[in-house]
Order: C-alpha cells, then sequence, then structure tokens
C-alpha cells in the first residue's frame, strides 16, 4: 500500500513539473485512497485502461454503476471535465470511482485539496444524463448514503397490482384487500370487496372467506441490488448493429440516415459553420426484432350479426416489433418501440391491404438534445423520419391505407416499462397534433395522397358517396378501439331483445342526434330495425365525440363512390373537382345513367372523366423476409411483462442502459430462459 502511495505521489509530481513547461491550465490525475469516493474501495487505485478488476462497485454497491462493463476503447471517454467552476460528467462508460481520471484546475502550481469531490458529487446530481433530478439531501449525510448519489437506497417501481375478480389495476399507495395462500397472493379492489354481500369472495373460481382479507396499501418497495455483482452476459458485446437486417430496417435506416445529412447541412447553413461544427445525431440502429404471422379471430356476436353476408371467420395478419437504439456515452440505449400489423394483399375484404400503427412509444434520452433547422425537436425529426420510412415501404409493397389512434397511453399501456419521470404524458391533443405533423411532411413527399378519420369515411356519405353504411365495411384490427366496443354493443342489443325491453318501449319515442341519425343513414328506429343499423348508430355516437383521433391515411386513392381503394386498372379523375376519383367498376355503373344524372351530382353541367393508370401497385405485399420468432417481443404485453418481472425499467438514463442491455441480451439469445436480475 506504501509502495503504491509513493508511485502515485511520484507520477504526481512529474506531472506537475511536465505541465508547467507545457504551460497548461489543467492536469489530469488519478484518485487516491484518501479520496472519498474511493474510501470504500478494497484494492488500490489504477490508470485507466489497465487490466484492473473492472467490476469493482461504486459506494452505493452497484445502484449508481453503470450497467455495461468497461470498453477498452473507452478510456477517453469516461472522463470528467471542468465546466465553469464545477466538474461534470464527460461518459458514464466506467464501473469504478477508481477508474475515474480528474482534470482539476492548478492555482499558482499548486494542486487543490480533495474537497473538489463534492463538486463531482454535485454535478453528477444535476446531470440530465440520470434522467431526473435527484431530491436535494442536508449537509448532515447517513454515513450509509452513496457519495455519488447520496441516497441510502434506490427503489424499482413495483410490479402492477390487479384485482381478480374484476381485473381492474390496483391504483399505487391505493388501499386494497388482500389473502395469501401458500402459492398465491390473491388481491381485491375495494369496490369488488364491498360488493360482496356474502360472507365469502369468488376469486377464479375459488370461494375464499372474506374474513381472511386483510385490508393493506399497495405501497411496498423493491430495493435495487446492493452489493451483489451480476457478471454481464457474455453476448452483452454483441450490440444493436449485431441484430438481423431485413428489408424494412433496411429502407427506415437508409432514409433516415440520409434525411439526418440533410438536416445538418440545412443547420450548419442556418448557423453559419461548417458541417462538422454542428452537433449531428450518432450512433443510430433500426431494427425489427419481431415478424411473426397472426391471425385476428371475429367476436362471436359481431360474427353471428353478419353470418349471411358471408363475413370472414378470422383475418391473417403479420405483426412486426420495430426498435430504436442509439450508442450514448458508449453504451447502447433503446429509445424509440412501435407494433404494426400488415394485412395483405391475401387476406379478405374489408381488412385487405391495410396497415394499423397499434403501438409507439418512447423515452426521452436521444442526443443531441436539440432543435432541428425545422424547429421542431431532433428527436421528433428522427422519430417522424421512421414513421415515413415505414409508411413509404408500406405504400411500395402496396398497402392502400393505414390506421392510427392517437390517444395518450393508459398506465401499463405503454411499450417501455416506467417512463422517465421528465417526460410528460402528452394529452389527446398534442398527440393527435404530433403525428398530423408527420403526416403533413409524408403528404409534401406524395407518400401520403388523402388523410381522413375512421368517423368520415365509414359512417357518413356526403357528396356522390354511393357506399353502404355498414359495420361489415370497418375494418377489423387485434386490440383496435371498435371491435371490442361493437361486440359490447352486439351483447346489449341482444340482452335488450331477451327482456323484451324493445317491446315494453316499441310506443316511446326515442331521442336520438341528427348526427346519429346521419351515420346510420335511416330514420326508422322502431322494431324493424336492423341490427347493422342500430351497431352503426351507437358505434357513430360513441365515436363521433373523439372522431379525429381515428386517424385514417391514405397511401392509395380511394373511389368516390364505392369508398374503396383502388389498387389495379384505372382511376377516373375529373379535373375540374378536386379530389375526385372513381374506379373502373363505378365508372362503368356512370356511363350507364343518363347525362343528367352523371358527375357532378349538384350540377347541370357534365364533367369529363380522365383515365389514369394505376402503376407501381404490386400484387403481393409480402417483403421476402423471413419470421423473426421472440416469445418476449412478439406481442407487447409479452415484452413489457418480461420488463416488469425483471425491474428492466427506462426511468432514469442508467437504468435505461442496464434494460437496454437486457433487451440485446434477450434479442441475442432468444432461445434461453430469462435473465433473472438477482437481488
Amino acid at each position: 500500500m506504501e509502495k503504491s502511495l509513493l508511485t502515485i505521489a511520484l507520477a504526481l509530481a512529474l506531472a506537475i513539473f511536465i505541465m508547467e513547461l507545457a504551460g497548461e491550465d489543467s492536469i489530469w490525475i488519478q484518485p487516491t485512497l484518501s479520496d472519498p469516493l474511493v474510501a470504500s474501495s478494497s484494492s488500490s487505485s489504477s490508470s485507466v485502461g489497465s487490466n484492473t478488476d473492472r467490476s469493482t462497485l461504486l459506494p452505493c454497491e452497484g445502484a449508481c454503476r453503470p450497467s455495461l462493463p468497461l470498453l477498452e476503447d473507452a478510456s477517453t471517454e469516461g472522463l470528467l471535465i471542468q465546466v465553469g467552476t464545477r466538474l461534470r460528467l464527460r461518459g458514464l462508460a466506467l464501473e469504478s470511482c477508481r477508474d475515474f481520471p480528474r482534470r482539476v484546475p492548478r492555482t499558482a502550481g499548486t494542486l487543490p485539496s480533495w474537497p473538489v469531490g463534492p463538486l463531482i458529487i454535485d454535478s453528477l446530481r444535476e446531470d440530465p444524463l440520470y434522467g431526473q433530478q435527484l431530491p436535494p439531501v442536508s449537509d448532515s449525510i447517513n454515513e450509509n448514503a452513496c457519495q455519488l448519489c447520496k441516497q441510502e437506497k434506490l427503489t424499482f417501481e413495483p410490479p402492477p397490482m390487479y384485482c381478480f375478480p374484476c381485473g381492474a389495476r390496483i391504483r399505487r399507495n391505493g388501499p386494497y384487500y388482500a389473502y395469501d395462500t401458500r402459492d398465491t397472493h390473491h388481491s381485491v379492489c375495494i369496490p369488488c370487496y364491498n360488493k360482496s354481500r356474502a360472507h365469502t369472495i369468488e376469486v377464479e373460481g375459488q370461494m375464499f372467506p372474506k374474513a381472511r382479507f386483510q385490508k393493506k396499501r399497495n405501497d411496498e418497495e423493491t430495493q435495487e441490488c446492493r452489493g451483489l455483482h451480476v457478471p454481464s452476459p457474455q453476448s452483452a458485446v454483441l450490440g444493436a448493429s449485431d441484430l438481423p437486417r431485413t428489408a424494412l430496417s433496411d429502407h427506415i435506416e437508409e432514409r433516415l440516415f440520409k434525411r439526418l445529412k440533410l438536416e445538418r447541412q440545412a443547420r450548419a447553413v442556418q448557423t453559419g459553420r461548417s458541417f462538422d461544427e454542428v452537433a449531428g445525431a450518432d450512433g443510430l440502429v433500426v431494427r425489427v426484432v419481431s415478424s411473426v404471422d397472426k391471425k385476428v379471430g371475429v367476436k362471436p356476436r359481431f360474427l353471428e350479426t353478419f353470418q349471411e353476408d358471408n363475413y370472414p371467420t378470422e383475418f391473417p395478419y403479420k405483426s412486426k416489433a420495430v426498435l430504436l437504439f442509439q450508442k450514448i456515452d458508449g453504451v447502447e440505449v433503446c429509445l424509440f418501440g412501435m407494433y404494426v400489423q400488415e394485412f395483405g394483399a391475401e387476406c379478405a375484404f374489408p381488412n385487405q391491404r391495410r396497415v394499423y400503427l397499434s403501438y409507439l412509444d418512447s423515452v426521452k434520452y436521444f442526443r443531441p438534445g436539440i432543435k432541428a433547422a425545422t424547429g421542431e425537436a431532433l428527436r421528433t425529426f428522427v422519430y417522424h423520419e421512421i414513421l415515413i420510412g415505414y409508411l413509404e415501404y408500406c405504400k411500395q409493397r402496396g398497402f392502400t391505407s393505414c390506421y392510427i389512434w392517437a390517444r395518450p397511453p393508459l398506465e401499463g399501456d405503454n411499450i417501455f416499462y416506467c417512463n422517465p419521470t421528465i417526460q410528460t404524458t402528452r394529452t389527446s391533443d398534442i398527440l393527435r397534433e404530433w403525428c398530423l405533423a408527420m403526416i403533413r411532411k409524408a403528404t409534401k413527399e406524395e407518400i401520403v395522397v388523402e388523410l381522413t378519420n375512421l368517423y368520415d369515411h365509414f359512417f357518413i356519405t356526403t357528396g356522390e358517396c354511393k357506399a353502404k353504411v355498414t359495420a361489415s365495411r370497418l375494418p377489423y384490427f387485434d386490440g383496435g378501439y371498435w371491435p371490442g366496443a361493437a361486440e359490447d354493443m352486439v351483447n346489449q342489443l341482444h340482452q335488450e331483445e331477451d327482456d323484451q325491453k324493445l317491446q315494453k318501449k316499441g310506443n316511446a319515442k326515442k331521442i336520438i342526434r341528427k348526427r346519429a341519425l346521419e351515420a346510420a343513414c335511416h330514420t326508422d328506429l322502431s322494431g324493424n330495425a336492423s341490427k347493422d343499423d342500430m351497431l352503426m348508430q351507437k358505434l357513430g355516437e360513441t365515436i363521433y365525440p373523439m372522431k379525429e383521433d381515428f386517424i385514417m391515411v391514405h397511401l392509395q386513392y380511394s373511389c368516390s363512390h364505392c369508398r374503396s381503394f383502388m389498387s389495379s386498372g384505372k382511376r377516373w379523375a375529373c379535373h375540374q373537382c378536386r379530389s375526385f376519383y372513381i374506379c373502373d367498376k363505378c365508372y362503368s355503373a356512370e356511363q350507364e345513367l343518363e347525362e343528367r344524372e352523371r358527375h357532378p351530382s349538384n350540377s347541370r353541367e357534365t364533367h369529363k372523366l380522365h383515365p389514369v393508370d394505376i402503376v407501381g401497385v404490386p400484387e403481393e405485399t409480402k417483403d421476402g423476409d423471413g419470421i423473426i420468432e421472440s416469445k418476449f417481443f412478439d406481442t407487447r404485453q409479452a415484452f413489457l411483462s418480461l420488463c416488469q418481472e425483471n425491474h428492466y425499467q427506462f426511468d432514469t438514463l442508467r437504468r435505461a442502459r442496464h434494460s437496454s442491455m437486457m433487451v440485446l441480451y434477450h434479442l441475442h439469445n432468444p432461445t434461453l430462459q430469462r435473465f433473472n436480475r438477482a437481488v
């Protein structure tokens, strides 16, 4: 120990002498065992890049240790640099305090005393890379507290708890009743407990004595790993770029990198700097991590309503999951994800050639955190380009439309578990405008040819539209809003019939909104109204207040008469009317009418229709990519459950790094079991 300290002292003296000769205003030094930051370390300090044990834990015994091992080429990235009067962390690739070289100011040829340590600690506490500002700490710090983050313990977000009888989520810090058996923890919400008037409560088909349930509060905490070092998996050296590439990921990456280069050039011109002098978004990787064939079955009551129309019993589709990674300070972090459903040309109507953007999610750690040349955040620019690239890819493959439900996610309805606390949940208006801004960009590039919403396209008939208003025309998506709502409404209609409520109220006049009447195209609301008409009426009443949230993106032109999308043959366009196109079938029917009944219907004049060949729309929509299966990523719920059970959280950048590392571990080892976190 004494020999080691003597060696360090000689090295420091030599460094001071050399720096004085060079006239530098600062020097690089290595912390010693007397430094409060490494006082708890058990071995002597070593220089960066040496063969020391890089798994040594920080003073908080693991809670503040970055997740990935130190990379050999990162010796110049994990440095503490002086910014003004304090020291800040330039990189977090190092694992041990003893690996932190320090750059400290030199005053009058003397070194400052080691109280510069608190500057480093305060800088780390305020560093936005941690994802949030830690709470203030008083001058008197517990001796057991971590000297970096000054916290005695860090806790995980507890896994969500649900009521067994009703399935509702029990809110955090909320009361509930619990009964523990040898194998299972039974939880019951307050309403279900109070609703049970008997002396027993039914849970999963079993009856339990009500007296045995104890009232508790959902406030239990799970503490992070302390003092136990878990070796990083061998596959940690494999990054996102090592994942298999697909035609979709290559298309999105090629477009994204090209657009980022143009944006950076525009930003350089705006600021009067050279291309290399402005910051750019580096280390981005886009990969398709799941691509599997699935089927969505039609719910029984809805299928029964349209069985005479030979409505399909199921719709096959391909489910895909796309993730965006960025290398931040030498560590890859998963920043953006989306799940999509692709219903190809082989799928039956009404889902044929449709795409459903089922889930979108992101975490706010993108670097650099600057504005793009367009004035929006650079991360927004990147996420928009990913979505536009996907729409462009779908258009090239022959898909005709894409559907987006722009609503804020409910609790537990995200892709990433525990979004950062600094990341506010967007309102429905803000989220919708975010999507519309992306669609406007795609429209300028002629990727999108028209924008409408589910209500205006399927529930109302305006102008010369001759399409039938029926629920059988609505696309039926897996997990979509309206299929579940329609099934509940059909059940309600059947219940009304069984209870003979319609007959009892046959003489009563129903008060129906005018919009609902127009939506159903049916004014006779007596008992002879069909279930289809009544279903569309109820759906229209439900969807209308939030119709702008059900965004419908047209990738190909739709017929103004029958509202079907045109993917082959000719479309007949009117040069005098804006956005009027009809298909070959409707054009043939138009020619059989008298001239006064032809387009336009509200004018005595007859407009001439011009044929336009439909080109560039392939007959098949398959992309040629193989199946990519992963039991942890094939569904959003499977991925979310994996993160919840193993505390793969994204609420801070440090945790997001560890979680992203484990995501890559599971992706590179799809056949292995879960990598359970040691606690």
